[in-house]
């Protein structure tokens, strides 16, 4: 084993060695949070010798604070429009100019930006609570029960993604649902297409760790099947999982955008990037500005999860990183 793998290896015993010293006056919540806690900080030392996923962090740490900050950040209500200011240049007023409504387009950047990456965000988790049981439990339980499972999951993979997500927003449409309503179906068809992912990448991960000898032992012990595939199987599993949901967060916004921009998005005046990249089409020859900053705000969200993702998946298997 190289000088390097086994000095990591040696430092990360030591550290649990330390973590797991029982005190007599620690309670199992103590234990826990020390181990919590010296977990994270192994974590973060080992993000940090990435310099992908340090600088993906980054930019992500700043887009979340951004997106928190909005309602400080912004000067003028995005939805607002002030027809006595249409099209104006960047000024001190209006940071980035206006769009052909006389809406700020500063404002609108910020809070189309805190409206996607929540909705993007809200898409992944949902995609991931169906689909890592559906793929854990396959997984676990093996045989006929993985057979069923898995065509079920090749009957969803057949069905192209965009078809799935124009099918339930046209259907959102025709039932004339607005504001929450409709994110909420945007965020339904984005997760349960995400979800057949999850559960393949889930189940063979399982099936490698079902096999293993603390499965064994926790049956031996008398812990039931849920219990053994959710609480035992489960946390090995995370790592694959973790890396592609964070690569599929910029997918996400890039979905989100490119149905806004056909008009499949929020209905306007809601502040969206996509929608306001089409909103700008017809002023592209006179007012390039009004399609670059959300333009460049698409841009730097993709790029930041992707970034992080790369370096993120180098860190969880050293093996990528070797190539």
């Amino acid at each position: 084993m190289p000088d390097g793998k086994a000095t990591t290896m040696e430092r990360q015993l030591r550290s649990r060695q330390r973590v797991d010293a029982v005190d007599p006056n620690d309670t199992p919540l103590k234990i826990r949070m020390r181990r919590i806690s010296a977990g994270t900080r192994t974590g973060l030392q080992e993000l940090s010798k990435s310099r992908t996923a340090t600088v993906g962090g980054i930019m992500i740490v700043f887009l979340f604070i951004v997106c928190l900050l909005t309602p400080v950040l912004a000067t003028h209500d995005p939805i607002k429009p002030d027809y006595r200011d249409r099209l104006a240049p960047m000024s001190s007023e209006h940071y980035f100019g206006t769009d052909k409504f006389g809406r700020d387009i500063y404002s609108r950047v910020l809070y189309g930006g805190q409206r996607t990456i929540a909705m993007s965000v809200a898409a992944v988790i949902f995609g991931l609570s169906l689909g890592i049981p559906f793929g854990i439990l396959a997984g676990y339980f093996g045989g006929r029960v993985d057979g069923l499972a898995m065509r079920f999951v090749d009957g969803l993979l057949a069905f192209p993604g965009l078809l799935l997500y124009l099918l339930i927003v046209t259907l959102a449409r025709e039932w004339k649902l607005e504001g929450f309503w409709n994110d909420a179906i945007l965020v339904f068809a984005l997760g349960f297409a995400f979800m057949p992912e999850v559960a393949r990448l889930a189940r063979g991960t399982a099936l490698v760790e079902a096999r293993k000898e603390y499965v064994e032992a926790s049956k031996v012990v008398g812990e039931g099947s849920f219990s053994v595939a959710m609480r035992q199987i489960l946390p090995n599993c995370v790592s694959p999982l973790i890396v592609n949901s964070t690569v599929r967060l910029g997918y996400m916004i890039l979905i989100i955008a490119a149905l806004s921009f056909l008009g499949l998005g929020t209905p306007p005046p809601t502040p969206d990037w996509g929608a306001d990249l089409s909103v700008a089409r017809d002023h592209m020859q006179t007012h390039p500005m009004i399609a670059v900053f959300p333009g460049l705000a698409i841009c730097f969200a993709v790029l930041a999860f992707n970034l992080f993702g790369d370096g993120l998946r180098d860190v969880l298997d050293p093996r990528l990183a070797d190539r």
